[in-house]
């Protein structure tokens, strides 16, 4: 870096741009969060863990709104909320069941939203394990050798062997509320000794010191009598650790991802957007433009401490820069300038400037603007992240840019290894673009239909006789199709029927799973009554399992995933496998006979005694952005009957970016199965499948427990249509 450019750090800004603090919209909040451990990180790399795993949630009376994974995914200019009641929640650590080292961190705080203000919501994490500890009297070794403490509840335990001066941290769970104790060792004579207990109602954030102690007023140990008693005491905290978020570098009004093209002398004016959640300390840029066009003597330099006399002389280059901190808010955001006057200098070529803005925490974040100057009238723009989500099976939409105002844009494209190319007209990205024609810079898209899946085709920008000298390709996405979609393959995995040649293949599973071992009763079965091709469909057939009030009315049901446990009567599903095609239609055959409803449920007021049952069939695409965990297996939808925890999925839910059903009010046509299509609708097409589910129920009331005995449904060759 240039020695001559450091003096004092700039405080204010440096050209007259609009207000960079200007509020629109509902309302702003600036989230932060603070980490109250007992002990001090062991080092930088463990405190970096605890901060990169805070996660949080934020929910309005009408569910979660706003999801973010680590704090690095919260935007630094505040999070803009409509005006409403929220609560802000975090978690971080490793949540395990019983360990020496891991700890939990958890921190719940409720706020408020006003329209047009803007306020800073801080959550403080605590502790969220139950400690234990062990201290012995001097005197125990008199009358007691090799002794231990293991503390346990039913998902783990610790032994605190001898004088074992750590704690332990528990995770308390909904079935565990006390920790088991059992003290043993050898007395003098060489007998063994075991005394239990329970430290009742654990409390999280809390320690229980188990002080052993001996008296001489019995002969219980030889020589003594020992006792156990519990101290409670509040987790101390030994330190506050800050989560800041760094500092967030963008275009202004342009994507900085892409790259800036255009003619020499006619790139005009580019600005970068800087927001940050403390005042910004450091703006440092480096490029070998730097050298030719800035003349300071080098490619790098802070420009926040840089001597003013070299200010002057960057700003009279054309680079300058708006900076305002708002002190109670204790936020910056900084406007960098590429002015005309700099970018009309840069000659044919391709560069980058490279941008690493660091903030008063110590966060910083850094981003490239990459240039590329040309002659050429249009541009080629590769299929990047932000862009692969327009990639279909069979469609795809793909992308240019204007370098001359006079171009005449559109697209070419060929299936790679074919010699003749098709053409596709160029639609403008912006309204303006479409009224009043194109200009430098701006972003063109084609869309090419009637591709085929799974193929890797060839793409390239054109103006009238002009074509863009870079070729890029993509690959359309391929045809996924559901495993054991025909219903041949099955197994027995003890008495039940497995959708599948073996369990470890199991791509489907049925909420009846638990009734074949306990009753012997298999309501999801392979049936050779009906196929439309091969030999069998799979049956679902709605009945009552059990004896009188040992029982229970169990829908006949499929579903993506796998059962994971019996809770009583109840079950506990996970459903969702991974997934990365987008279908666009669900096909299959089905012949569904419904009965008339003869269990009921106060819950479920959508059919009653009497009604005809009725049949559905949904399918559903969805995101990564929810997990859930039950007995250590996570899937993006965790499926509970039980009516005082009963969770079941939405098409509404959040993560869910397509959804498709077909409901059958009555019996399907004539004596056999008969075809039936579900489109499936895209909520968003911004972002790809992670997941899939799919699920069919002779009873569409099955998750209450409500439908007609025998409502029989036979399903047969699902394909998913990908058009």
């Amino acid at each position: 870096m240039a020695a001559a450019l450091i003096a004092s750090a700039a405080v204010t800004g440096c050209s007259g741009d609009d207000d960079l603090f200007e509020r629109k919209g509902d309302g702003k909040i600036f989230l932060s969060a603070t980490i109250s451990t007992d002990v001090k990180p062991a080092s930088r790399a463990s405190l970096d863990e605890i901060k990169e795993s805070c996660q949080v949630w934020i929910s309005s009376p009408k569910g979660l709104v706003r999801k973010f994974d680590s704090m690095a995914e919260v935007p630094a200019e505040g999070i803009r909320l409509a005006a409403d009641h929220y609560v802000a929640e975090a978690w971080a650590g490793d949540s395990v069941p019983a360990s020496w080292d891991d700890r939990y961190f958890k921190g719940r705080q409720e706020f408020d939203v006003t329209g047009g203000q803007t306020s800073q919501v801080e959550i403080r994490c605590t502790v969220a394990n139950t400690a234990v500890a062990v201290n012995y009297a001097d005197d125990i070794d008199a009358v007691l050798s090799d002794y231990s403490v293991t503390v346990s509840h039913s998902q783990g335990s610790l032994t605190f062997e001898g004088r074992e001066e750590r704690s332990g941290f528990f995770m308390m769970n909904s079935r565990d509320h006390d920790l088991k104790w059992v003290l043993s060792g050898k007395k003098a004579d060489g007998s063994d000794f075991t005394r239990e207990g329970l430290i009742e109602a654990c409390k999280p954030a809390t320690l229980y010191t188990l002080n052993v102690m001996c008296s001489a007023a019995d002969e219980e140990i030889g020589g003594g009598y020992l006792t156990i008693e519990v101290d409670e005491t509040e987790i101390p905290v030994e330190d506050v650790i800050k989560v800041a978020v760094a500092p967030v570098i963008s275009g202004y009004n342009f994507d900085i991802t892409q790259p800036i093209r255009g003619e020499a002398g006619a790139l005009g004016r580019h600005s970068i957007f800087v927001s940050a959640s403390a005042a910004i300390t450091g703006l440092e840029l480096q490029s070998t433009l730097f050298g030719s066009l800035l003349n300071i003597g080098g490619d790098d330099f802070d420009y926040l401490a840089a001597s003013n006399v070299y200010k002057e002389q960057i700003e009279a280059a054309g680079i300058n820069y708006t900076y305002v901190y708002d002190e109670a808010e204790d936020v910056a955001s900084l406007k960098l300038n590429f002015e005309e006057t700099f970018t009309s200098r840069i000659v044919d070529g391709e560069y980058d400037i490279n941008i690493k803005v660091t903030d008063a925490n110590g966060k910083f974040s850094t981003a490239t603007l990459h240039i590329v100057v040309s002659a050429d009238p249009v541009m080629t723009q590769p299929v990047t992240a932000q862009t692969l989500t327009g990639i279909w099976a069979t469609r795809a939409t793909v992308y240019g840019t204007v370098a001359k105002a006079d171009a005449n844009p559109s697209i070419r494209y060929r299936k790679a290894g074919d010699t003749e190319w098709l053409d596709a007209p160029a639609n403008p990205r912006s309204a303006r673009a479409a009224r009043s024609g194109w200009n430098i810079g701006d972003i063109f898209s084609a869309t090419l239909t009637g591709l085929q899946p799974g193929t890797t085709y060839e793409f390239v920008a054109v103006s009238d006789e002009f074509v863009s000298p870079t070729i890029c390709t993509f690959t359309t996405e391929a045809p996924a199709q559901f495993p054991n979609a025909s219903f041949e393959e099955w197994s027995l995995d003890g008495k039940t029927q497995v959708m599948a040649s073996s369990t470890a293949d199991k791509f489907w599973d049925s909420g009846n799973t638990a009734s074949a071992p306990l009753m012997g009763v298999n309501p999801t079965m392979p049936s050779t009554d009906y196929a439309h091709s091969g030999n069998t469909s799979v049956k679902l057939t709605s009945q009552y399992v059990g004896a009188g009030i040992l029982g229970a009315f169990a829908a006949g049901n499929m579903f993506v995933g796998e059962f994971i446990k019996a809770d009583g009567t109840n079950g506990i599903l996970g459903w969702g496998r991974e997934w990365a095609s987008r279908p666009t239609k669900l096909r299959g055959y089905v012949k569904y006979t419904p009965q008339t409803v003869d269990y009921e449920k106060s819950d479920y007021d959508k059919l009653k005694k009497g009604d005809l049952d009725k049949g559905i069939i949904y399918i559903a695409l969805l995101d990564n952005s929810i997990s859930k965990t039950e007995s250590g297996k996570t899937y993006p939808v965790i499926v509970k009957t039980r009516n005082t925890t009963r969770s079941l999925f939405s098409q509404d839910d959040a993560n869910v970016i397509a959804y498709g059903e077909l409901i059958f009010n009555e019996a399907t046509a004539g004596d056999g199965l008969v075809e039936f299509e579900i489109p499936i609708t895209y909520k968003r097409t911004d972002v790809k499948p992670s997941f899939i589910i799919c699920t069919a129920s002779a009873s569409i009331g099955g998750d209450y427990f409500v439908g007609g005995s025998n409502s029989t449904m036979y399903l047969d060759d699902l394909e998913l249509v990908y058009e």
